[in-house]
């Protein structure tokens, strides 16, 4: 916590290690992060799994849909070789920085950071049974019954761009907190957030107001952004905006730029 603003690690510190790995996960607790957002889709064969693009392509040693992949063959990917350290991060630098990193199933997450994190869990696809197969291993690993609704760690939030999976999710799991991650706020997705029950709303670090904020919050919803890639005026824009907190791939370097403010 940094002055009541969360900075939460994206994908863990995905600046400094392989995104969605363990690696990037553990980095972020070393570092001091005990909030981080993940990525969840459904292999061919219905296994949950911890990876953010439609396709393997960008961050394994193969290609293919993930929708279209099992789960036997993703227990095979390696999740580390694509991926150069960076001079100036805080994990291992050069090329090769982790060459052991691997697609964890949702399962495998939900086993090794119970009771060491806030999770930040995205349904990333808009498979139907996404939110069901989800559940299933939450409750399996005893999240249902963690702190929700803010930062506070241990816990668990869900989020999604896909409204209608919000529906299925919160139908099922209606004593966790859901946030939509869109856009901009309006008048149109606050009714809209208000009327489904959820408890927060996700714009653009890039496009939220404090007028926004303000309308959001006289709702009853709690605001934190995303889409801050490399920029630091977008950092600085949505911690000065009124927001709870923002995702950014490189927490250690936000931290400081903050302190700094």
């Amino acid at each position: 916590m940094l002055k009541n603003f969360t900075l939460i690690a994206h994908r863990g510190a995905s600046y400094d290690a392989p995104e969605n790995t363990f690696e990037a996960f553990d980095l972020a607790l070393e570092l001091g992060f005990d909030n981080f957002e993940t990525d969840v889709q459904l292999t061919s064969d219905g296994r949950a799994v911890i990876i953010h693009d439609d396709r393997i392509d960008r961050t394994t040693d193969a290609t293919g849909l993930v929708a279209e992949t099992g789960i036997a063959k993703f227990k095979s990917l390696n999740a580390g070789l694509w991926f150069e350290g960076p001079e100036d991060g805080a994990g291992v630098t050069g090329p090769m920085a982790y060459p052991e990193a691997f697609v964890p199933t949702l399962d495998d997450i939900l086993e090794r950071y119970a009771g060491k994190a806030h999770i930040h869990l995205e349904l990333k696809s808009t498979d139907v049974d996404l939110a069901a197969v989800s559940m299933k291993s939450l409750k399996q690993w005893g999240w249902l019954d963690q702190h929700t609704g803010d930062s506070i760690s241990p816990g668990l939030t869900i989020s999604s761009f896909h409204f209608e999976q919000l529906e299925r999710s919160i139908a099922l799991m209606p004593n966790i907190a859901h946030g939509w991650l869109l856009q901009k706020i309006d008048k149109a997705s606050l009714k809209a957030a208000v009327d489904l029950g959820l408890s927060g709303i996700y714009p653009n670090a890039n496009k939220v107001t404090e007028k926004r904020i303000a309308d959001a919050n006289a709702a009853g919803l709690v605001v934190r952004t995303w889409g801050i890639a490399d920029s630091k005026a977008a950092l600085r824009r949505a911690y000065r905006s009124g927001a709870v907190g923002t995702t950014v791939d490189w927490p250690a370097k936000a931290r400081d730029i903050l302190e700094s403010i």
